[in-house]
């Protein structure tokens, strides 16, 4: 924490990134004031210790906030919280009876499974939480099969049960929790009744009826990854309703709020529900200021829409195994003929023969993509390929025959395809794996249009019917798109044009998780944790090859941790990328004994061609 404390003096004095935003400006003199101890740890805390720039942001934005020197401690709370089309289907059923049948009390949270009490925490406790948090990555790791849930209703209330077995494994989770907050001084109780996910509560009797048959359109057995997640949020938003600004105000008084679009408004319930005149007392989330505000500019929203995200853990199920036998196979064994359980005695052996075979090492490949269009052609690569109607023209002989169909062709700019020596590339290293026997099991790409461009070719040349896994948090350092994140190809889209993309698959990180003011050791994090998600994932298989397609930091990003190597400093990072060149590959292998990996050299030699500049005819006039 004082590291970080350190470096937020550095951000106060800098112009503010969002000028002439009234909310954000601030003279020179305040700019370079020095903030407290209490106030940096303050802001570290409410921002989710994402960085001194966002900290920064915070207190300059607050430097009117009556209560930035009071000692109040944020309230932190632990969700277990679906991903995945679960997850789409119960948002999509709590927007629908917001909307079908007024709103209840599930609508103040997203959907998720509480597992412990509010409990309070000093802002100087941010990383004990965090930490005791990442100590429990190996349980996660081997939970108890499937998350089962089962619907329950009664009166005035409607919500999904958690099965037994599982509600043990939590519970223990969360004790090891409060043990381990407990020795840093935080008392958190977990929570004593039975484990479920409310879908709706504190709504009128006659509701009952349609809120429970809309309830039963959920398929229960939709694919799901779970989140074990910790959130905090400001003590006075359980008291309040939660506004969301919907148009912004600018106050003529005062004592009125100045109102910013998307902005977030704590206000008195009861004095919402008085108001006469269209006016209320409010407290803005984005400054703290307190005052009055329109009603009419605000609606109401989610609590949790103002709750912030500290860690997230994905919880993994393991494989159980029992003296060979898995517990369906023991449940089975005696059902039906006797031939059939014959079968069932000889297969379960071979099993057990076949576990004691040394299988081959797992290894794990990670590669840069091919040469891209706006590095061969130069930045504005688009605005010469392009007219003002979106019509494509291949100047460079190097650009893509048939450029690919997309809702705005500027989308390119931040998304550029490869060339055509891209492909090139991409294929002689799909050629280079084939020669070399490379039998590839699982193939995990970055959502960057180059990277599923270079997947496509490799499984092509391999002539694998292997399908594209597109996971999000490959993406590069987000340092480098403070402008906004690209507007990717969706899997439908990609399909559509010829790509195998696995539609099916649920990704570990969605995009709305990435953070535009990632530091580089939070994109090592973000890397690490999916290279060692998919290692435990794959854990049990006979042939394991995997092949991650990235950018030029991938190949240390995904590896260093693995290696048991700390993540490199931003200048360590930044020197490396220069001598990582287009579908360059490393290779890591486990040894089968000791589960510890090593970097070899990789089954497929380097590509090296030179530079082909651009030609102008006209020089030889």
């Amino acid at each position: 924490m004082s590291g970080l404390k350190k470096r937020l003096s550095g951000c106060f004095a800098c112009e503010s990134r969002r000028p002439g935003d009234k909310t954000f400006t601030r003279s020179k003199a305040d700019r370079n004031s020095i903030w407290s101890g209490s106030q940096s740890e303050k802001a570290i805390a409410v921002t989710g210790d994402r960085g001194p720039q966002i900290a920064a942001d915070w207190l300059l934005s607050h430097c009117n906030d009556s209560t930035l020197d009071q000692k109040t401690c944020q309230e932190y709370i632990l969700y277990l919280c679906p991903v995945g089309p679960l997850q789409k289907q119960l948002a999509d059923y709590f927007e629908k009876t917001r909307v079908q049948c007024g709103w209840n009390g599930a609508h103040a949270y997203f959907p998720h499974i509480t597992l412990c009490h509010f409990f309070k925490a000093e802002d100087s406790k941010i990383p004990y939480l965090t930490k005791a948090l990442n100590k429990l990555q190996e349980k996660l790791l081997k939970a108890p099969g499937h998350l089962e849930l089962e619907f329950f209703s009664q009166v005035n209330f409607i919500g999904l049960l958690v099965q037994k077995c599982y509600y043990d494994f939590l519970e223990e989770i969360v004790a090891d929790y409060a043990e381990e907050i407990r020795k840093v001084g935080v008392t958190m109780d977990p929570r004593r009744q039975q484990l479920h996910m409310t879908l709706a509560y504190q709504y009128s009797k006659d509701q009952h009826e349609r809120l429970l048959r809309y309830a039963k359109e959920i398929d229960l057995n939709s694919d799901v990854k779970w989140e074990f997640r910790l959130y905090s949020r400001d003590p006075r938003a359980g008291e309040c309703e939660v506004r969301e600004v919907t148009r912004s105000y600018s106050s003529n008084n005062e004592d009125e709020l100045e109102l910013v679009e998307g902005d977030h408004v704590l206000a008195d319930p009861i004095e919402l529900s008085n108001s006469k005149n269209g006016w209320c007392k409010g407290i803005s989330t984005l400054t703290g200021s307190v005052g009055m505000f329109r009603i009419g500019c605000t609606m109401r929203t989610s609590e949790t829409s103002t709750w912030t995200l500290h860690k997230s853990l994905m919880v993994v199920p393991a494989t159980n195994m029992y003296n060979g036998l898995s517990e369906g196979d023991y449940d089975n064994l005696w059902v039906g003929e006797q031939d059939d359980i014959y079968n069932k005695l000889l297969k379960n052996k071979k099993s057990e023969e076949n576990q004691n075979i040394p299988r081959e090492p797992r290894c794990l490949f990670v590669m840069r993509h091919g040469e891209r269009c706006d590095f061969a052609l130069g930045r504005d690569w688009v605005d010469s390929c392009f007219n003002s109607a979106g019509r494509y023209s291949r100047i460079n002989l190097n650009l893509p025959k048939n450029m690919l169909k997309r809702k705005n062709y500027l989308d390119f700019i931040k998304d550029c395809p490869l060339t055509e020596v891209g492909k090139l590339q991409a294929r002689l290293t799909g050629e280079g794996l084939r020669d070399a026997s490379v039998n590839l099991s699982h193939l995990y790409v970055s959502p960057a249009l180059r990277c599923i461009q270079t997947a496509h070719e490799i499984v092509t040349a391999l002539g694998l019917n292997l399908k594209i896994c597109i996971e999000p948090s490959l993406f590069e350092w987000l340092g480098w798109y403070q402008l906004g994140l690209p507007i990717w190809f969706t899997p439908d889209e990609l399909i559509d044009h010829g790509y195998a993309v696995d539609r099916n698959y649920i990704s570990y990180m969605v995009p709305t998780q990435l953070y535009l003011d990632e530091t580089v050791e939070h994109f090592y994090s973000r890397c690490a944790d999916f290279t060692r998600y998919i290692l435990k994932k794959h854990e049990h298989e006979d042939v394991c090859n995997i092949l991650i397609v990235g950018h030029a930091g991938s190949l240390d990003v995904c590896t260093r941790q693995l290696l048991g190597k700390a993540p490199r400093s931003v200048g360590g990072f930044h020197e490396i990328l220069p001598y990582v060149p287009c579908c360059s590959m490393c290779c890591c292998v486990e040894d089968p004994l000791t589960k510890k990996w090593r970097m070899k050299e990789p089954p497929v030699p380097p590509i090296t061609h030179v530079a082909n500049k651009k030609y102008n005819w006209k020089t030889l006039i």
